[in-house]
């Protein structure tokens, strides 16, 4: 038998266990602030481990190419012969540098560091002008089969002739001259251009000549391999670590290492190099007199082998191999060739993600001293990946790894000097 206060003591219980099960649920309004609070948390912890990704591939990046570059220098020491690393660019996205590769001056190519052979001097305008003591308008060589001699063209596809090599005409007592880029064992494969004119030729012949009975005086020659680079036996090529590049557009490199794709509607000035893919491979052009590009890219199959040239609503392109981009160090330690003469070089590593980001003007990539508010957003810069720099220094063959420098004091939009922390020694971590 139920007393009143048991009866009371049941109805509370039960008012206490319906008002328990009412709250035990979530309206719609809490609902979506813990939605909210949850994407938001999500976002944040998304693009910090973006961000955390994106710095340790550059910094992986970077000590790879340190240690390429510290590889080379020590390895041309211990085989006591010139070793440099080749950076090789992306075939896709020319002015990207994707891979790298060991390189070592030639040891006795075909039994000498000297490839020798016979020649002819060739008039390539075919004017006409073979007459003893009047020089052809364009000064070229053409090779002439001999026993044992290796042709140019086998010589250039396994990248052992390339323009600036020299060359002996007559073989061992007569002049060195220097081959020259501009019509490039073009169009017969036998046929190159030096940089100065000829001296003593006795006669000239016309390319067109059957050259197993040629006009013309026979010489031999010497071809100068020895500073020829090639990639070492055993050493295969090293990718970097995947969506980062060294941005040749924000390094200290040659002038004309710096080739990028052609974009319309740029102003061009003399002495600019462009990137054409072509069905010859990736070529190399460059433009003496400047100006202003068209709206569309032009037919760079038009004109894809050395020497060749092609119109840019005005601006002149002319066709050359993609130089070998190669930074070698004497067994001294120091960097020999053209390199050398730069003082400090300064590789800049960047992730794709802005190398290769577009924009709505048209253009694709950020470079890392390009600090405007691009997109327009109030904030700047507008790069959302990370940047390291590896420089070597010519004189000593040092390698360091500094973090770039985006100061933009004078609010232009372009860094005052990217390259800071690498010149006074600032070390990244």
């Amino acid at each position: 038998m139920r007393t009143p206060r048991t009866q009371r003591r049941l109805r509370g219980s039960g008012v206490r266990s319906s008002l328990l099960a009412y709250r035990s649920g979530f309206t719609l309004i809490e609902l979506l602030v813990a939605i909210t609070i949850f994407i938001i948390l999500t976002t944040l912890t998304v693009a910090t481990i973006n961000l955390n990704l994106g710095n340790e591939r550059i910094t992986a990046a970077s000590r790879q190419v340190q240690a390429m570059l510290e590889g080379a220098r020590s390895r041309a020491f211990k085989l006591q012969r010139p070793v440099g690393v080749r950076f090789i660019l992306d075939q896709n996205f020319p002015g990207e540098v994707t891979g790298m590769v060991y390189v070592g001056a030639i040891e006795n190519p075909g039994g000498s560091n000297y490839q020798t052979g016979k020649l002819r001097f060739v008039d390539l305008d075919l004017d006409g002008d073979t007459v003893v003591g009047v020089p052809a308008l364009t000064p070229a060589i053409q090779q002439l089969p001999a026993p044992g001699s290796i042709p140019w063209s086998e010589l250039n596809t396994l990248q052992l002739l390339r323009s600036g090599v020299r060359i002996r005409i007559p073989a061992s007592t007569g002049t060195w001259y220097t081959v020259s880029s501009d019509n490039f064992l073009t169009p017969d494969s036998t046929v190159l251009r030096l940089t100065s004119q000829p001296l003593d030729v006795a006669s000239y012949g016309l390319r067109t000549d059957n050259y197993s009975n040629p006009r013309g005086t026979v010489y031999n020659y010497e071809l100068d391999l020895s500073t020829v680079m090639a990639p070492l036996p055993g050493e295969d090529p090293v990718q970097l670590p995947p969506g980062t590049v060294i941005d040749l557009r924000s390094s200290k490199v040659p002038s004309n290492w710096n080739i990028n794709r052609w974009r319309s509607g740029v102003t061009y000035s003399g002495g600019s190099w462009v990137a054409g893919i072509t069905s010859n491979g990736l070529k190399a052009y460059l433009t003496n007199n400047g100006g202003v590009s068209g709206g569309s890219e032009p037919n760079w199959n038009s004109a894809n082998t050395n020497g060749a040239s092609l119109n840019d609503n005005g601006v002149i392109w002319q066709c050359y191999q993609v130089p070998l981009l190669d930074v070698v160090f004497t067994p001294q330690g120091t960097l020999m060739g053209a390199v050398s003469a730069e003082g400090l070089l300064h590789f800049t590593l960047a992730e794709t993600r802005d190398t290769r980001e577009p924009f709505d003007d048209g253009t694709v990539g950020l470079a890392a001293w390009d600090v405007r508010d691009t997109n327009g957003d109030g904030r700047k810069p507008d790069h959302k990946g990370s940047f390291r720099v590896v420089t070597v220094f010519a004189a000593s063959g040092a390698v360091n790894v500094s973090p770039v420098d985006q100061t933009d004091a004078n609010d232009d939009g372009v860094t005052d000097d990217l390259f800071l922390y690498a010149i006074e020694g600032a070390t990244a971590k």
